[in-house]
Protein backbone atom coordinates (compact mmCIF):
# COMPACT_ATOMS: atom_id res chain seq x y z
CA UNK A 1 0.00 0.00 0.00
CA UNK A 2 0.86 3.61 -0.63
CA UNK A 3 1.10 6.78 1.08
CA UNK A 4 1.15 9.74 -0.87
CA UNK A 5 2.00 12.69 0.35
CA UNK A 6 2.96 16.22 -0.98
CA UNK A 7 6.54 18.18 -1.17
CA UNK A 8 8.41 21.16 -2.59
CA UNK A 9 7.50 22.15 -6.30
CA UNK A 10 3.90 20.38 -5.76
CA UNK A 11 5.42 16.71 -6.59
CA UNK A 12 3.73 13.86 -4.85
CA UNK A 13 6.41 11.16 -2.84
CA UNK A 14 4.63 7.81 -2.21
CA UNK A 15 6.24 5.50 0.94
CA UNK A 16 6.03 1.65 1.10
CA UNK A 17 7.35 -1.64 2.20
CA UNK A 18 10.20 -2.16 -0.61
CA UNK A 19 10.24 -5.57 -2.41
CA UNK A 20 12.69 -7.42 -3.83
CA UNK A 21 12.57 -5.48 -7.25
CA UNK A 22 13.53 -2.39 -5.22
CA UNK A 23 17.24 -3.89 -4.12
CA UNK A 24 19.26 -2.33 -6.89
CA UNK A 25 17.92 1.03 -6.89
CA UNK A 26 18.08 1.22 -2.61
CA UNK A 27 21.76 0.13 -3.25
CA UNK A 28 22.06 3.29 -6.12
CA UNK A 29 21.00 5.73 -3.53
CA UNK A 30 22.97 4.32 -0.88
CA UNK A 31 25.69 4.47 -3.16
CA UNK A 32 24.58 8.27 -4.24
CA UNK A 33 24.69 9.70 -0.83
CA UNK A 34 27.69 7.47 0.63
CA UNK A 35 29.95 6.78 -2.52
CA UNK A 36 31.11 3.92 -0.51
CA UNK A 37 28.93 1.06 1.32
CA UNK A 38 29.06 -0.39 3.15
CA UNK A 39 32.21 1.23 4.93
CA UNK A 40 34.27 -2.12 5.55
CA UNK A 41 35.49 -4.71 3.57
CA UNK A 42 33.49 -7.38 2.26
CA UNK A 43 33.88 -10.80 0.37
CA UNK A 44 30.59 -10.28 -1.74
CA UNK A 45 29.13 -7.67 -4.09
CA UNK A 46 27.30 -4.54 -2.20
CA UNK A 47 24.42 -6.14 -3.21
CA UNK A 48 24.63 -9.27 -1.25
CA UNK A 49 25.22 -7.10 1.87
CA UNK A 50 22.12 -5.62 1.04
CA UNK A 51 20.25 -8.66 1.38
CA UNK A 52 21.90 -10.09 4.07
CA UNK A 53 20.55 -6.99 6.12
CA UNK A 54 16.72 -7.25 4.67
CA UNK A 55 16.38 -10.50 6.33
CA UNK A 56 17.58 -10.04 9.95
CA UNK A 57 14.54 -11.23 10.84
CA UNK A 58 11.25 -12.84 9.26
CA UNK A 59 9.50 -9.97 10.16
CA UNK A 60 12.41 -7.39 9.12
CA UNK A 61 10.76 -7.13 5.78
CA UNK A 62 7.38 -4.97 7.22
CA UNK A 63 10.01 -2.90 8.86
CA UNK A 64 11.98 -1.24 5.71
CA UNK A 65 10.71 1.82 4.36
CA UNK A 66 11.00 3.80 0.76
CA UNK A 67 9.98 7.00 -0.71
CA UNK A 68 9.54 7.15 -4.67
CA UNK A 69 8.97 10.46 -6.74
CA UNK A 70 8.05 9.72 -9.95
CA UNK A 71 8.82 6.08 -9.79
CA UNK A 72 12.19 6.70 -8.22
CA UNK A 73 13.19 5.88 -5.00
CA UNK A 74 14.47 8.73 -3.42
CA UNK A 75 14.55 8.15 0.10
CA UNK A 76 15.14 4.81 2.60
CA UNK A 77 15.03 3.71 6.44
CA UNK A 78 16.43 -0.04 6.90
CA UNK A 79 15.99 -1.66 10.42
CA UNK A 80 17.58 -4.34 11.98
CA UNK A 81 15.04 -6.72 14.12
CA UNK A 82 16.34 -7.84 17.34
CA UNK A 83 15.58 -9.34 20.23
CA UNK A 84 16.95 -7.79 23.39
CA UNK A 85 16.55 -9.03 27.60
CA UNK A 86 15.88 -6.46 29.64
CA UNK A 87 15.69 -7.66 33.35
CA UNK A 88 15.17 -11.39 32.06
CA UNK A 89 12.64 -10.36 29.64
CA UNK A 90 13.14 -10.55 26.24
CA UNK A 91 11.55 -8.09 23.49
CA UNK A 92 12.17 -6.94 20.17
CA UNK A 93 13.94 -4.00 19.22
CA UNK A 94 14.18 -2.21 16.41
CA UNK A 95 17.97 -0.73 15.23
CA UNK A 96 17.79 2.07 12.88
CA UNK A 97 20.41 0.93 10.76
CA UNK A 98 20.57 2.89 6.91
CA UNK A 99 18.66 6.40 6.34
CA UNK A 100 19.47 8.00 3.44
CA UNK A 101 17.69 11.02 1.04
CA UNK A 102 18.69 11.89 -2.56
CA UNK A 103 21.56 15.05 -2.34
CA UNK A 104 19.03 16.41 -5.00
CA UNK A 105 15.77 15.69 -2.37
CA UNK A 106 17.31 17.10 0.34
CA UNK A 107 15.74 19.78 3.07
CA UNK A 108 12.07 18.78 1.90
CA UNK A 109 10.82 16.91 5.07
CA UNK A 110 11.89 13.37 3.67
CA UNK A 111 13.52 12.18 6.22
CA UNK A 112 10.80 13.02 8.65
CA UNK A 113 8.04 11.81 6.56
CA UNK A 114 9.40 8.39 6.19
CA UNK A 115 10.32 7.86 9.58
CA UNK A 116 6.83 8.84 10.50
CA UNK A 117 5.53 6.61 8.63
CA UNK A 118 7.61 3.73 10.22
CA UNK A 119 5.95 5.40 13.49
CA UNK A 120 2.62 5.26 12.57
CA UNK A 121 2.57 2.17 11.45
CA UNK A 122 0.24 -0.59 13.29
CA UNK A 123 2.96 -3.14 13.26
CA UNK A 124 5.52 -0.94 15.25
CA UNK A 125 3.77 -1.92 18.56
CA UNK A 126 5.10 -4.65 18.01
CA UNK A 127 8.38 -3.24 19.43
CA UNK A 128 9.44 -2.47 22.92
CA UNK A 129 12.37 -0.42 22.27
CA UNK A 130 14.54 1.59 19.35
CA UNK A 131 17.94 2.41 19.50
CA UNK A 132 20.73 3.49 17.03
CA UNK A 133 24.76 3.77 17.21
CA UNK A 134 26.27 6.99 16.71
CA UNK A 135 29.28 8.96 17.28
CA UNK A 136 27.48 11.91 17.76
CA UNK A 137 25.06 11.28 20.05
CA UNK A 138 23.73 15.05 20.18
CA UNK A 139 22.85 14.49 16.59
CA UNK A 140 20.91 11.62 17.86
CA UNK A 141 19.32 13.33 20.13
CA UNK A 142 18.35 16.30 18.42
CA UNK A 143 16.87 14.49 15.45
CA UNK A 144 14.78 11.74 16.94
CA UNK A 145 11.55 11.90 19.29
CA UNK A 146 12.08 13.75 23.15
CA UNK A 147 11.96 9.92 24.57
CA UNK A 148 15.21 8.64 22.95
CA UNK A 149 18.20 8.56 25.93
CA UNK A 150 21.50 7.66 26.19
CA UNK A 151 22.47 5.13 28.74
CA UNK A 152 24.50 6.22 31.87
CA UNK A 153 26.86 3.25 31.56
CA UNK A 154 28.29 4.33 27.95
CA UNK A 155 30.21 2.32 24.77
CA UNK A 156 33.79 3.04 25.15
CA UNK A 157 35.76 2.40 22.26
CA UNK A 158 39.10 0.71 23.68
CA UNK A 159 42.68 -0.05 21.33
CA UNK A 160 45.27 -1.73 21.66
CA UNK A 161 48.66 -0.49 19.75
CA UNK A 162 50.67 -3.56 18.43
CA UNK A 163 52.84 -1.62 15.92
CA UNK A 164 53.02 2.08 16.06
CA UNK A 165 55.02 3.10 13.40
CA UNK A 166 52.45 1.00 10.71
CA UNK A 167 49.59 3.13 12.90
CA UNK A 168 51.83 6.50 12.44
CA UNK A 169 51.87 5.83 8.57
CA UNK A 170 48.32 4.48 8.07
CA UNK A 171 46.77 7.89 9.62
CA UNK A 172 49.02 9.85 7.78
CA UNK A 173 48.29 8.60 4.67
CA UNK A 174 44.49 8.91 5.27
CA UNK A 175 44.78 11.97 7.16
CA UNK A 176 48.00 13.59 6.89
CA UNK A 177 49.45 14.52 10.38
CA UNK A 178 50.47 17.77 12.50
CA UNK A 179 53.47 16.08 14.54
CA UNK A 180 56.70 14.78 12.26
CA UNK A 181 56.29 10.98 12.25
CA UNK A 182 58.83 10.02 14.77
CA UNK A 183 57.29 12.30 17.50
CA UNK A 184 53.50 10.28 16.44
CA UNK A 185 55.27 7.06 17.38
CA UNK A 186 56.98 8.37 20.29
CA UNK A 187 53.35 10.00 21.80
CA UNK A 188 51.71 6.37 21.33
CA UNK A 189 54.37 4.88 23.03
CA UNK A 190 54.69 7.14 25.75
CA UNK A 191 50.76 6.45 25.73
CA UNK A 192 51.66 2.54 26.17
CA UNK A 193 54.44 2.94 28.93
CA UNK A 194 51.63 5.40 31.39
CA UNK A 195 49.20 2.82 30.49
CA UNK A 196 50.70 -0.27 31.78
CA UNK A 197 51.69 2.30 34.99
CA UNK A 198 47.81 2.34 35.75
CA UNK A 199 46.73 -0.37 34.76
CA UNK A 200 49.39 -3.65 35.71
CA UNK A 201 49.12 -5.93 33.22
CA UNK A 202 48.72 -10.01 34.08
CA UNK A 203 52.02 -11.14 34.77
CA UNK A 204 50.86 -14.89 34.07
CA UNK A 205 48.90 -16.44 31.32
CA UNK A 206 45.56 -17.13 31.90
CA UNK A 207 45.15 -21.48 33.29
CA UNK A 208 41.38 -22.12 31.24
CA UNK A 209 40.26 -25.69 31.65
CA UNK A 210 39.39 -27.47 28.24
CA UNK A 211 40.11 -26.32 25.08
CA UNK A 212 40.02 -23.34 22.36
CA UNK A 213 39.16 -24.34 19.03
CA UNK A 214 37.24 -22.77 15.89
CA UNK A 215 33.90 -22.99 15.18
CA UNK A 216 32.26 -23.28 12.32
CA UNK A 217 28.59 -22.60 13.39
CA UNK A 218 26.94 -22.32 16.47
CA UNK A 219 24.86 -25.29 18.11
CA UNK A 220 21.98 -25.67 20.25
CA UNK A 221 24.01 -25.21 23.00
CA UNK A 222 24.44 -21.28 22.78
CA UNK A 223 20.78 -20.91 23.75
CA UNK A 224 21.24 -22.10 27.29
CA UNK A 225 24.66 -20.83 27.63
CA UNK A 226 23.35 -17.41 27.00
CA UNK A 227 20.65 -17.51 29.13
CA UNK A 228 23.65 -18.46 31.98
CA UNK A 229 26.12 -15.87 30.45
CA UNK A 230 23.49 -13.33 30.65
CA UNK A 231 22.44 -13.60 34.02
CA UNK A 232 24.35 -11.17 35.28
CA UNK A 233 23.44 -8.23 33.20
CA UNK A 234 19.91 -6.01 33.21
CA UNK A 235 20.33 -5.32 29.13
CA UNK A 236 22.02 -7.45 26.41
CA UNK A 237 20.94 -8.53 22.80
CA UNK A 238 19.70 -11.83 22.99
CA UNK A 239 22.13 -14.59 21.64
CA UNK A 240 20.38 -16.85 19.24
CA UNK A 241 21.61 -19.80 17.12
CA UNK A 242 19.63 -18.12 14.48
CA UNK A 243 20.91 -14.92 14.96
CA UNK A 244 24.61 -15.32 15.55
CA UNK A 245 24.62 -17.61 12.76
CA UNK A 246 23.29 -14.82 10.55
CA UNK A 247 25.30 -11.97 12.11
CA UNK A 248 28.91 -13.75 12.00
CA UNK A 249 28.43 -16.71 9.57
CA UNK A 250 27.33 -15.52 6.48
CA UNK A 251 29.64 -14.68 4.03
CA UNK A 252 27.21 -10.93 2.89
CA UNK A 253 28.02 -10.47 6.97
CA UNK A 254 31.61 -9.93 6.47
CA UNK A 255 34.62 -12.25 7.54
CA UNK A 256 34.87 -13.32 10.99
CA UNK A 257 36.15 -15.80 13.17
CA UNK A 258 34.72 -17.55 16.26
CA UNK A 259 36.91 -18.92 18.83
CA UNK A 260 35.05 -20.95 21.38
CA UNK A 261 36.55 -21.85 25.09
CA UNK A 262 34.75 -25.68 25.24
CA UNK A 263 34.97 -28.19 28.49
CA UNK A 264 34.01 -31.91 27.92
CA UNK A 265 31.83 -30.26 25.56
CA UNK A 266 30.02 -27.51 27.52
CA UNK A 267 30.82 -23.94 26.02
CA UNK A 268 32.19 -21.62 28.14
CA UNK A 269 32.72 -18.27 26.37
CA UNK A 270 32.93 -17.42 22.91
CA UNK A 271 35.33 -14.40 21.15
CA UNK A 272 34.26 -13.12 17.70
CA UNK A 273 37.15 -11.27 15.70
CA UNK A 274 37.88 -10.03 11.91
CA UNK A 275 41.11 -8.88 10.53
CA UNK A 276 41.03 -6.07 7.97
CA UNK A 277 43.87 -3.51 6.40
CA UNK A 278 45.69 -4.53 9.15
CA UNK A 279 43.64 -3.74 11.92
CA UNK A 280 42.10 -6.28 14.36
CA UNK A 281 38.36 -5.98 16.07
CA UNK A 282 37.11 -7.87 18.55
CA UNK A 283 33.40 -7.80 17.56
CA UNK A 284 32.02 -10.12 20.32
CA UNK A 285 32.92 -11.43 23.58
CA UNK A 286 31.01 -13.50 26.25
CA UNK A 287 31.79 -15.68 29.11
CA UNK A 288 29.81 -17.57 31.55
CA UNK A 289 29.05 -15.37 35.00
CA UNK A 290 32.41 -15.01 37.05
CA UNK A 291 34.71 -16.98 34.72
CA UNK A 292 37.66 -14.40 34.01
CA UNK A 293 39.71 -17.16 32.92
CA UNK A 294 37.62 -18.05 30.37
CA UNK A 295 37.58 -14.08 29.62
CA UNK A 296 41.55 -13.94 29.41
CA UNK A 297 42.20 -17.01 27.82
CA UNK A 298 40.08 -16.08 24.55
CA UNK A 299 41.59 -12.45 25.03
CA UNK A 300 45.22 -14.31 25.05
CA UNK A 301 43.88 -16.43 22.44
CA UNK A 302 42.90 -13.44 20.10
CA UNK A 303 45.77 -11.68 20.30
CA UNK A 304 48.11 -14.38 19.95
CA UNK A 305 45.99 -14.62 16.54
CA UNK A 306 46.21 -10.74 15.86
CA UNK A 307 49.97 -11.11 16.66
CA UNK A 308 50.37 -13.51 14.61
CA UNK A 309 48.87 -12.17 11.32
CA UNK A 310 50.98 -8.40 12.41
CA UNK A 311 48.02 -6.19 13.03
CA UNK A 312 48.60 -2.63 13.89
CA UNK A 313 45.96 -2.05 16.26
CA UNK A 314 43.32 -4.22 17.60
CA UNK A 315 39.63 -2.39 18.58
CA UNK A 316 36.89 -3.53 20.74
CA UNK A 317 33.47 -1.78 21.82
CA UNK A 318 32.95 -2.07 25.43
CA UNK A 319 31.06 -0.58 28.31
CA UNK A 320 32.55 1.56 30.74
CA UNK A 321 31.92 -0.50 33.93
CA UNK A 322 31.53 -3.58 32.15
CA UNK A 323 33.15 -6.77 34.07
CA UNK A 324 35.45 -7.17 30.84
CA UNK A 325 36.70 -3.45 30.81
CA UNK A 326 39.26 -4.27 33.47
CA UNK A 327 40.70 -6.73 31.84
CA UNK A 328 40.87 -5.79 28.61
CA UNK A 329 42.65 -2.60 30.21
CA UNK A 330 45.19 -5.19 31.30
CA UNK A 331 46.11 -6.54 28.58
CA UNK A 332 46.79 -2.85 27.30
CA UNK A 333 43.45 -2.13 25.43
CA UNK A 334 43.49 2.23 26.30
CA UNK A 335 40.44 3.98 26.31
CA UNK A 336 40.46 6.25 22.49
CA UNK A 337 38.15 8.50 24.24
CA UNK A 338 35.66 8.31 21.32
CA UNK A 339 32.89 6.61 23.12
CA UNK A 340 30.27 5.40 20.93
CA UNK A 341 26.83 7.08 21.42
CA UNK A 342 23.68 4.50 21.60
CA UNK A 343 20.62 6.28 22.05
CA UNK A 344 17.56 4.00 23.04
CA UNK A 345 13.80 5.19 22.97
CA UNK A 346 11.38 3.17 24.75
CA UNK A 347 8.21 1.94 22.26
CA UNK A 348 6.01 -0.93 24.15
CA UNK A 349 7.67 -1.30 27.09
CA UNK A 350 6.71 0.94 30.39
CA UNK A 351 8.63 3.87 31.53
CA UNK A 352 9.72 2.14 34.90
CA UNK A 353 11.24 -0.64 32.60
CA UNK A 354 13.96 1.04 31.71
CA UNK A 355 14.70 3.60 34.19
CA UNK A 356 17.78 1.23 35.25
CA UNK A 357 19.52 2.21 32.19
CA UNK A 358 20.24 5.72 33.73
CA UNK A 359 22.57 4.88 36.28
CA UNK A 360 26.34 5.49 35.58
CA UNK A 361 26.46 1.68 36.81
CA UNK A 362 24.18 0.00 34.68
CA UNK A 363 24.61 -4.13 33.58
CA UNK A 364 24.58 -3.83 30.13
CA UNK A 365 25.89 -5.90 27.71
CA UNK A 366 26.60 -4.53 24.01
CA UNK A 367 29.66 -5.24 21.68
CA UNK A 368 30.11 -3.62 18.13
CA UNK A 369 29.14 -7.43 16.95
CA UNK A 370 25.33 -5.53 17.85
CA UNK A 371 25.53 -2.59 15.82
CA UNK A 372 26.54 -3.37 12.24
CA UNK A 373 29.31 -1.08 11.84
CA UNK A 374 31.53 -4.37 11.53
Amino acid sequence: MKHAATVQQGRAHYIRIPGEGDQLQMLELLLRVFQRWPAFELPVPPLEHLRWKLRSDPIAARHHRIAEIDGRIVAMILRIVRRVRVRGRDCLARDGVDAAVDPRYQGRGLYRAVVGDTYESPEDAAFGLGFWFSTNPRTIVQSMPLEVKLPGNPIQVLRKPCRPRAIVARRREKHGGRLPAPLAVSRITLQRILHRLRHWPYWRRSRCPGAIRTLERFDDRIEAFFDEAARPFDFAVVRTRDYLNWRYFDPASGRFAVRAAEEEGRLLGYLVFKITHGEGYIADLLALPGRTEVVRSLVEDALGLFGEAGVEQVTCWMISRHPYNGILRRYGFVDSRRDVGFAYERVGLEEEDLEFMDEPGARIHLTQGDSDWI
